[in-house]
């Protein structure tokens, strides 16, 4: 794997695999704060509890400094990981080709499938939203903003085993029980849609783990410092180990493979299949590369559990 630094952006930190200088970081004079002063501080919220300090004058514009770290992250990511922004391009592309015929084809019973595209339409846009993330090494945020279209994906494939439970799912507000019944837990599962058992762990997953401020959820971004003046508890706005944002990257178009190779399946068994030839699967292509960055626990952990890697 490629040697990585970490350049300060302003009051943030870009991490990169390029030759890049070191930016001079926050000065000590954040000790000086009064006691319970937030700072939003680009990639860190700092809380400091100094007992009987004096206020200090603070210049920062927070907002300005977090989006300048999103800006050099997206330049820092196209520059180390270029074939896998080519890769979910291809995968992207193929994802939306293969709904659009939901569109312009007529089922092979005869029947229309045009319903579908709304939710194959948050599927592709929720796709895109979170790898966006990703390429801003904010693997966190990246699948909060993916959840929906996965959502959307099953929910689709409970449409197709029976076109009731889109009743069911229009009167949510009027019957929540019934609802709940079809579209909750392991209801949400469907014959139709292959790996929907898969899909559906993943989601519980990334309800637990991204969705609420959970143990994990709560505790994954946070350290904290301590010396003589007080004690610092900080988050984190962006990846800071390089081994587990690439483990993000590869769980995440791995599931996109999938998604795009069921979604294929389910439409064939609606519309007739294409023949359409396909491409090598990113699983096997990337596996060397998986098996080298399992040697990191929580890259592990990501790469199976939410982009359902079998290492």
């Amino acid at each position: 794997m490629r040697e990585w630094e970490a350049e300060g952006v302003g009051a943030g930190i870009a991490l990169c695999r390029v030759p890049l200088s070191v930016a001079p970081t926050y000065s000590n004079s954040l000790a000086k704060m009064l006691p319970s002063v937030v700072v939003l501080a680009g990639i860190t919220l700092l809380i400091w509890w100094v007992a009987r300090r004096k206020r200090a004058s603070l210049t920062m514009d927070e907002y300005s400094d977090y989006c300048s770290t999103q800006i050099k992250n997206r330049k820092i990511f196209q520059q180390n990981f270029g074939s896998d922004i080519r890769a979910f391009k291809v995968r992207l592309s193929k994802l939306r080709d293969i709904w659009a015929r939901v569109g312009t084809t007529r089922g092979i019973s005869g029947h229309s499938h045009v319903g579908l595209l709304p939710f194959s339409n948050i599927l592709v846009r929720h796709v895109i939203f979170g790898f966006e993330h990703l390429a801003c090494y904010q693997s966190f945020l990246a699948w909060l903003a993916f959840r929906p279209g996965l959502e959307a994906l099953l929910i689709m494939g409970k449409f197709v085993d029976n076109p009731a439970n889109a009743t069911i799912w229009k009167n949510r507000e009027v019957d929540a029980k019934a609802y709940s019944q079809t579209f909750s837990g392991r209801a949400l599962t469907s014959t139709s849609l292959p790996r929907s058992a898969d899909f559906r762990q993943v989601l519980t997953r990334l309800n637990d783990e991204f969705m609420h401020p959970n143990p994990t959820f709560a505790y994954r971004d946070a350290t904290t410092k301590s010396d003589s003046a007080g004690v610092l508890l900080e988050i984190q706005f962006f990846d800071t180990t390089p081994e587990v944002h690439e483990g993000h990257l590869l769980a995440y178009v791995n599931l996109l493979d999938l998604i795009v190779a069921t979604s294929d399946t389910l439409v064939s068994g609606l519309c007739g299949s294409t023949g359409a030839v396909t491409t090598e699967s990113y699983a096997v292509s990337e596996r060397n590369r998986a098996i080298q960055l399992a040697q990191n626990g929580v890259a592990t952990k990501v790469m199976e559990e939410l982009g359902l890697w079998k290492l």
